[in-house]
């Protein structure tokens, strides 16, 4: 009896438990998209990606549509770029103007018109034709992402230039030159700003008519010559004398030069300060 008992239970009550409805069973699952966190990264990445990265290039970023932060415009890759010349410009505290130039597709960012720009690291960490930059855009307080871009960099400077033919040995003056903005970083690496104190240098080469000036193009003159007699002056400890020597070679404004007393026949080293005038410190 037992056993007719248990094929009926079979029969009739296993099929409600294999095909009926078991959902009442289960918590809900909501697929619905959760709502959009306004500290958060959104990123679109491809089945080929293996993990998330901290830092995005501009092409995987997207601000959602429902957004909580306003929109005014939108983070062109113009502004973008005159925005991190100004940064870099600050970083190393440098004169002229410093443009940068987004190497990479750039897709603008919608924005409000209270957002910043911070620049985390730079590599190399100095101003440099190219570099590759890491930076964060924070728009009303909320950090709307982290990027990392290549950059190529121009610094622009007013650099002097011949306004005609300078022949080696000549004296540099303000009259026979000229200024321009010039790249420092590529090919006018050197060039001579404009305002800087040329007093004491002459050309070491010839110079042809509109050519950018460069220290490499620079020797200091020698306002003391080997053999030629000098002033000395000597002071120290309260006293203050002079005398006359001959220099023993010759020496540049701010340099040391061997010198002869003409009385003792003695030699000591004396620091150049003008034409034929040197100084020693007792």
């Amino acid at each position: 009896m037992f056993k007719g008992i248990a094929t009926y239970f079979i029969i009739l009550v296993l099929p409600c438990f294999l095909f009926g409805d078991v959902t009442r069973f289960l918590d809900p699952i909501s697929i619905r998209p959760s709502s959009f966190n306004p500290g958060s990264i959104v990123g679109n990445k491809t089945s080929a990606s293996i993990a998330p990265s901290k830092f995005l290039r501009n092409s995987d970023f997207n601000i959602p549509e429902h957004s909580s932060v306003p929109v005014d415009f939108l983070l062109s890759r113009e502004l973008l770029e005159a925005k991190l010349g100004e940064l870099l410009s600050h970083r190393y505290q440098v004169s002229g103007k410093i443009t940068a130039y987004v190497t990479r597709q750039w897709s603008p960012v919608k924005l409000s018109g209270n957002f910043i720009i911070k620049i985390r690291d730079c590599m190399p960490d100095q101003l440099c034709p190219s570099t590759f930059i890491r930076f964060a855009i924070w728009d009303n307080g909320v950090n709307i992402g982290e990027f990392a871009e290549p950059i190529r960099v121009s610094h622009f400077v007013e650099a002097f230039y011949t306004k005609g033919l300078l022949p080696r040995g000549s004296k540099v003056k303000g009259d026979n030159l000229i200024g321009r903005p010039v790249d420092v970083l590529k090919q006018h690496v050197g060039a001579v700003p404009v305002g800087t104190n040329l007093k004491g240098y002459q050309l070491g080469v010839n110079l042809r008519e509109n050519s950018v000036l460069k220290w490499s193009h620079l020797t200091k003159v020698a306002l003391v010559k080997k053999g030629e007699i000098v002033d000395v002056y000597a002071s120290g400890s309260g006293i203050y004398i002079s005398m006359k020597g001959m220099a023993l070679e010759n020496g540049v404004e701010g340099g040391f030069v061997k010198v002869r007393n003409l009385s003792s026949d003695k030699e000591f080293q004396a620091k150049v300060l003008n034409e034929k005038s040197v100084k020693v410190q007792l």
